[in-house]
């Protein structure tokens, strides 16, 4: 079989077809360089090299989309990947009213829609998305106030702070999102300009069990999701983060991407072998930033990247962790994941895969 460019690759597998081998890819947060373009897309093209993955996600600190409405944080003192937040302009469900559009290529959209270009002159053919989180889960950030320090306090505030507004609030809600959405929509624009494949759009812990009802979901994420990605439904490649255990998978197959990404081992989750059956949609996933990437050994890793090679037959997979990696994750284990498709050949004959 001839052997393929890294966009022609994903390419392949997005199309249904079968590639040369199965396209493979991390991401993480680089907390010393996310403040600035340079330092990030230097961090981010180093790592990109570094493994020789097949494509690239973008990481941008996860706080710059609230930034943009108004929310700061001191970016001396991290909980786990979240800077500790300072202060922000909505502090009670009243003041929802105050979520506006906004210039959706100026202040920290300029900074991002400046690390794009930068990405796309360095990174040749291969395919990178820009990630962008959900109105809702913007929204999400916008109205967290913990009330202790810690990574758990940071996302229960979050939770705690949406499940409040969105239920005392729903008219103020309502309005709030489809102003965030119009201002992310036209920046998710600016960004496929700029030089991104698509986006990898996250919805960030919100549309599971436990957390907002799926009606709920239903009403103040779908929606808003939908009209966003209407914005870019042009883009080559456009994938679905749907974050966390036991999340709305068949509501997330509804969606309007090329691709989902989800933590398909130990959430209570889907694996990729039977979301293959459920979906004609590429799935990304397959391996467990929790588990052995974290803890296990390269022989782990790899004897789990086989696994769900075959367990989707490597067809429209793109191995992946279901999640960002911890920033400290062993970087043998990721040269592991890396070499574990190239332990594979792909038999066009019979279209089966053989170890």
């Amino acid at each position: 079989m001839t052997i393929l460019s890294k966009r022609e690759r994903v390419d392949a597998v997005l199309r249904g077809e079968q590639p040369d081998r199965v396209p493979v890819t991390a991401w993480r947060h680089f907390l010393d360089e996310e403040r600035a373009a340079d330092t990030l897309t230097q961090a981010s093209l180093k790592h990109f090299h570094d493994f020789d993955w097949d494509w690239l996600k973008v990481n941008p600190r996860a706080t710059y989309y609230s930034e943009a409405w108004g929310n700061r944080y001191d970016f001396t003192k991290y909980d786990s990947v979240i800077p500790r937040l300072i202060d922000g302009p909505i502090n009670t469900p009243a003041d929802l009213d105050r979520i506006e559009e906004i210039n959706p290529t100026g202040g920290v959209f300029a900074e991002q829609l400046e690390l794009v270009r930068r990405v796309k002159q360095d990174i040749g053919d291969a395919h990178f998305v820009q990630t962008v989180f959900s109105p809702l889960s913007v929204l999400s950030f916008l109205v967290a106030r913990p009330r202790q320090t810690g990574i758990d306090a940071a996302i229960q505030a979050q939770y705690d702070g949406v499940q409040k507004f969105l239920r005392e609030n729903p008219r103020g809600a309502h309005t709030a999102l489809q102003n965030i959405t119009t201002t992310l929509g036209k920046y998710a624009a600016a960004s496929i300009d700029a030089g991104a494949s698509g986006l990898f759009f996250a919805i960030v812990k919100l549309a599971r069990e436990g957390i907002l009802t799926e009606d709920e979901f239903k009403e103040f994420g779908v929606p808003y999701d939908l009209e966003l990605l209407d914005a870019v439904r042009g883009a080559p490649f456009n994938l679905l983060h749907i974050c966390g255990p036991r999340v709305y998978f068949e509501l997330a197959l509804t969606y309007p991407v090329h691709a989902i990404n989800w933590a398909t081992l130990n959430q209570n989750n889907p694996t990729v072998g039977q979301a293959s059956k459920q979906t004609s949609k590429t799935l990304i996933g397959g391996i467990d930033e929790l588990g052995v990437l974290e803890t296990g050994t390269p022989e782990q890793v790899i004897l789990e990247a086989h696994a769900a090679i075959r367990a989707t037959n490597g067809r429209q997979l793109l191995l992946a962790p279901g999640c960002g990696t911890s920033v400290d994750v062993p970087a043998a284990n990721l040269h592991a994941l890396r070499s574990a498709v190239d332990s594979f050949t792909l038999n066009s004959a019979n279209d089966r895969i053989a170890a």
